[in-house]
This record gives structure tokens, C-alpha cells and sequence, in this order.
């Protein structure tokens, strides 16, 4: 009877079993009486919020950084479980929170979703 060696790497299925795992942080916030759920991207998530960070097409590509906090975070708040409170077109609402409590939650979704300091400059070219 002959064993099978054991696989010397993740297999496809290992991987895409992955999907739907992200990370969900609670976030105690002095503002509010109930806490935040925070949850990192997909990578299609990711995509298409750094997408949200250009504009224009060509040559006349540009960084569109407004409002980027909110942009994030309204693809990142969540429930307990890890839906979204937020729609994208939300984003404007959010921005008129506090700084404060934005960039606070603002820097876990950032960490959940794997996004650097350098990410955001390689964005804008730097």
C-alpha cells in the first residue's frame, strides 16, 4: 500500500477556501455608547477602493485623495458578523464625522486590509 506524499504546497481549494475570512476587529469608541466592527478587504475590495484613489484616464490620470478615509472606512465598518453598515455613495456622509474618530478608524482598516503608508504613495506616484 503506498502513501501519498504530502503536498509541498497549498493546494487551490486551501486557498480559495480563504475567501470570505477576513479579519473583523471590535473598536471601542469614547464618542459613541456601542462599539465599531471593523473588517479587512478582499482583495477585489482593495482594488476597487484604490481604483476610487485615481481619476481621469491616460496622461491626465490623477490621485483623487478626497474624502479617502471615509471612502475606506464605509467598505470597512461593519456588524458583528462582517456585513457592511455602509454603501460606497455614503462616503460623504461619513466624512462629516469627526477627524478625530475617523482617522482612528481609519488606521485599523487600514492594517486589516493590509494597506501601508507606502500603498498610499505608490498611489500618488511617490
Amino acid at each position: 500500500m503506498s502513501k501519498t506524499p504530502p503536498t509541498a504546497h497549498a493546494t487551490k481549494d486551501a486557498i480559495l477556501a480563504l475567501a470570505g475570512s477576513t479579519q473583523i476587529e471590535r473598536i471601542e469608541v469614547a464618542e459613541l455608547s456601542n462599539p465599531i466592527y471593523i473588517r479587512g478587504l478582499s482583495a477585489r475590495e482593495r482594488d476597487s477602493f484604490e481604483a476610487s484613489c485615481m481619476n481621469g484616464k491616460g496622461k491626465a490620470r490623477g490621485l483623487n485623495m478626497d474624502n479617502v478615509r471615509a471612502r475606506l472606512l464605509v467598505r470597512s465598518i461593519c456588524t458583528e458578523t462582517g456585513e457592511r453598515l455602509f454603501q460606497d455613495h455614503e462616503a460623504d456622509a461619513l466624512g462629516s464625522v469627526p477627524a478625530a474618530v475617523v482617522d482612528r478608524l481609519f488606521t485599523v482598516a487600514q492594517r486589516l486590509s493590509g494597506l501601508s503608508t507606502n500603498d498610499v504613495e505608490e498611489l500618488a506616484g511617490n
